[in-house]
């Protein structure tokens, strides 16, 4: 898997965004059987399809921008409930033919306008995000190893915020030490000296000659 373009975070409204490598967004779509209409082009670099920014205010984590490449909302999980009981049940809908006939008939686009309708929310307005509850990890300084996969390149520092359901419960910041290198010629070779030949062991005391 390739390394995934990061959601975007601020400490202020007018503030500069941090790389932030974690998607809160991801909790309420999956809660909500909510997807993303690939019409378009999806880079191979970013997976989900959207990247988010994120503003802390005041203690509460808020969802203040979304981009999508001018993707749709599209259901992905239909709801059937038992006449008898009322429970629910979840029935799997990956075709694409199932999928493409439960599209929104609304067609909202995937934006926080069409995620969050509110008549009474300004065009600006942040939401808060009162359904995530988890670790934020925002990196900083050097990068001291990439990873081609996801997230998981080491930087020098992370800035590490728990959430629970939007509400900031502690922050801490980490320092990373340098990762010790992959498949390196000590790791392979831990008795051979830099000629080549073996290096002496260490094996405990020598055997006794027989008497």
């Amino acid at each position: 898997m390739t390394a995934q373009v990061p959601d975007r975070i601020k400490f202020r409204p007018d503030g500069d965004t941090h790389p932030l490598c974690e998607n809160p967004l991801g909790a309420f779509l999956h809660c909500g059987g909510i997807g993303q209409s690939r019409g378009h082009m999806v880079a191979t670099n970013n997976w989900r399809g959207y990247v988010a920014t994120w503003l802390l205010h005041q203690d509460r984590l808020w969802l203040a921008g979304l981009s999508s490449r001018g993707g749709r909302i599209i259901a992905r999980r239909r709801q059937a409930v038992d006449p008898e009981t009322g429970a629910t049940s979840k029935e799997s809908t990956d075709s694409l033919e199932v999928r493409a006939a439960m599209i929104d008939r609304e067609e909202r686009p995937f934006s926080i306008d069409g995620l969050f309708p509110d008549a009474d929310r300004g065009a600006d307005e942040p939401v808060f995000a009162e359904w995530y509850s988890g670790e934020l990890r925002i990196p900083e300084g050097e990068q001291l190893q990439y990873v081609h996969g996801g997230y998981g390149s080491t930087y020098e520092r992370d800035r590490l915020i728990l959430i629970e359901r939007g509400r900031v419960v502690r922050a801490w910041v980490r320092t990373n030490e340098p990762p010790e290198p992959r498949n390196s010629f000590w790791n392979q070779h831990p008795d051979e000296d830099e000629s080549g030949e073996p290096g002496p062991r260490d094996d405990g005391d020598p055997p006794k000659p027989e008497a």
